[in-house]
């Protein structure tokens, strides 16, 4: 048992390295974020993150806009990478990184491929940099949330990059259909998960500017009093209203879900699939598999592929947050939050 842990181990620690390719350090990311899953989920249950109303861990604390910002960054930048690498043997490969690689990786996906490669990157744009001019000021949060963030959008963006080009630039072969199964049901499906992520993204803008305009209220009074920032937290923050505010304590997190559960769903329609292999695949060459060791095969099932994982990791990371968030508020405000704060956490008429 110990040895075949061990063997397991070291065949990871050689797909990090490189040693087999980029199919080899996709699968060893791939483990890893599903590992990785199995224990952030869980402790986000015992543990709140210490940032904004849990902003407890004094010691360490960074900006919170540029930890932010420097954290969310990390994603589509390694996404772009992703996109960019060849699927081959060579190590050499992950040393190449230009501009001009991505341009030209970007511009060899298949329409639907594009489209949802740019659905990404706005998505990460607003989340790293425009929502980060927006926000009147994040709190100061402890150094270990961007460096555990950093690790995640790492091994996140990096994955769907791999997965979502599946070495289709390199390959220099036209894609029929936009790069959509040959069926009748193809575009239907990618045209509503589009539509679903469009959506999902516009309500998380809109119920953070909710946040943020609370926030520019708390602090036009601070300047007009005494200038210095009140300790009480029912002075700093206030029961936000409107939207699905009416329905729910957390609309900005069920709307991410709805956005990447609509990005998934999106997926659903592209042809070939790269990871794992289906009868409409033709990415990845059978016998390219089989050189690669049991543990640095990429794993099947939808469900295991990069944008579900996504999906998965965020739920259970955010969920247990939006249930802690919920309990705050009915503490900090009490009877004014029975009176006026949303009676559900995250689905209305559900949970």
């Amino acid at each position: 048992m110990a040895s075949s842990a061990t063997s397991y181990l070291t065949h990871l620690v050689d797909g990090l390295k490189g040693q087999y390719g980029t199919v080899g350090l996709y699968a060893a990311v791939q483990r890893l974020f599903v590992g990785f899953g199995f224990v952030g989920g869980p402790g986000s249950c015992v543990i709140d993150a210490p940032f904004g109303k849990f902003g407890t861990w004094k010691r360490l604390a960074v900006h919170g806009d540029i930890g932010w910002m420097l954290m969310e960054i990390v994603s589509p930048i390694t996404f772009l990478y992703g996109l960019s690498l060849p699927l081959n043997s060579s190590s050499s490969s992950f040393l190449s990184f230009s501009p001009n690689r991505i341009v030209s990786a970007f511009r060899a996906l298949p329409l639907a491929r594009q489209v949802l490669a740019g659905c990404y990157l706005v998505h990460y744009a607003n989340r790293s940099v425009i929502s980060s001019i927006r926000n009147p000021g994040r709190a100061r949060m402890n150094i270990i949330i961007p460096l555990l963030s950093a690790l995640f959008n790492l091994a996140n963006g990096g994955t769907i990059g791999v997965w979502l080009a599946g070495g289709i630039p390199q390959t220099g072969k036209a894609v029929a259909n936009s790069g959509l199964r040959d069926a009748g049901w193809a575009k239907p499906v990618f045209l509503l998960g589009a539509a679903m992520w469009a959506a999902g993204l516009c309500s998380n803008i809109y119920h953070d500017e909710v946040l943020y305009n609370i926030k520019r209220k708390k602090q036009a009074k601070e300047k007009k009093g005494k200038g210095k920032e009140s300790a009480s937290p029912k002075d700093r923050y206030s029961i936000p209203q409107g939207g699905l505010y009416r329905f729910v304590s957390h609309p900005s997190y069920s709307s991410e879900w709805f956005e990447w559960l609509g990005f998934l769903f999106a997926t659903f329609a592209l042809a070939p699939a790269p990871f794992p292999p289906t009868p409409v695949s033709s990415l990845i060459p059978s016998l390219s598999l089989k050189a690669l060791p049991g543990p640095l095969k990429p794993l099947k099932g939808w469900y295991l592929q990069p944008p579900a994982l996504f999906l998965w990791q965020e739920i259970g990371a955010m969920l247990p947050r939006a249930r802690s968030g919920h309990a705050w508020y009915r503490k900090t405000f009490g009877k004014e939050w029975e009176e006026k704060g949303a009676k559900w956490i995250v689905f209305p008429g559900v949970y």
